[in-house]
């Protein structure tokens, strides 16, 4: 396996640069340059091809395969540098990849130093603005064997949407928790209120197909739900976009709409339709 790390994806960089504007052969690369930053020639070359990023011509000559074409197109260092980890995870299929699934901190911790110092370099490791965020989307759809995952792109949505909200109703910005981790059971850290700064844990449901579409409701979250001293859940009504309409629906108001344990049978997921609070929903 590749030991990939910010050196060497910039050293990278600098050869793909380099075959760019000169025609060289591997011969000649190897004869002309010791060393591409602080990484051995050698170390680059084969890292370059393994991720095709760099390919022989007919005659023996080195060039940007479509892939490589495509890094090196990219502007900015953070930017080629995101794009660099796909490459590198889609190739070697790292096994801490499967971590992407519940959450960044996740990733973070079982990806090793050189890797999550990639991260860090590459600006993902903290911060929640739209790139950063269809980034992590983007590797936990590789970590599902997806490469597009439209259900958790409007989830994402009605996320945002909360975020939005609750800072307008609180004064303060809420915690994103659900880009961290999203086995705790909850997407959002707000506040009560602007005088009451005790926790609110929220849990964010969004349906593009207005109240003919459904929550889905894991036993882990409602259990939460339960268990924490403020908690409610935001409904987000996205059938026309441009007029997202929210219910807030408290645990009480669930409860009545769950399914119950019997005999040895107990339930692990269930499906609540918006329809049961269509006259919840009010136009944000």
């Amino acid at each position: 396996m590749i030991a990939f790390s910010p050196g060497l994806a910039q050293g990278c960089f600098d050869l793909l640069g380099i075959v760019s504007r000169q025609k060289l052969s591997f011969v000649d690369i190897h004869s002309s340059f010791a060393y591409l930053g602080s990484i051995p020639t050698a170390k680059v070359l084969e890292t370059a091809q393994a991720l095709n990023w760099l390919q022989a011509d007919s005659l023996g000559t080195a060039e940007l395969s479509p892939t490589g074409s495509r890094l090196f197109s990219i502007t900015g260092y953070e930017a080629q540098l995101r794009q660099a980890l796909l490459d590198y995870i889609d190739i070697e299929r790292p096994s801490w990849i499967q971590n992407a699934s519940f959450g960044r901190s996740r990733v973070l911790v079982f990806a090793g130093s050189q890797i999550a110092q990639v991260f860090s370099e590459a600006g993902l490791a903290n911060g929640t603005d739209e790139a950063v965020v269809a980034f992590w989307d983007a590797l936990a759809a590789r970590a599902r064997g997806q490469r597009d995952d439209k259900m958790n792109q409007i989830g994402r949505v009605g996320e945002r949407l909360t975020i939005q909200f609750e800072t307008e109703r609180t004064g303060r910005t809420p915690k994103w928790i659900a880009i961290d981790n999203n086995a705790d059971g909850y997407d959002v850290l707000s506040v009560v209120d602007a005088t009451d700064h005790k926790q609110l844990t929220i849990e964010v449901k969004t349906s593009t197909q207005g109240t003919f579409g459904f929550a889905v409701l894991t036993r882990n979250e409602w259990e939460l739900a339960m268990e924490s001293d403020a908690h409610v859940f935001h409904l987000w009504n996205l059938r026309d976009p441009a007029t997202p309409k929210l219910a807030i629906v408290n645990n009480q108001k669930l409860l009545d709409h769950l399914p119950h344990d019997q005999g040895m049978g107990s339930w692990d997921c269930t499906k609540i339709p918006f329809a049961a609070f269509k006259d919840h929903f009010a136009l944000m």
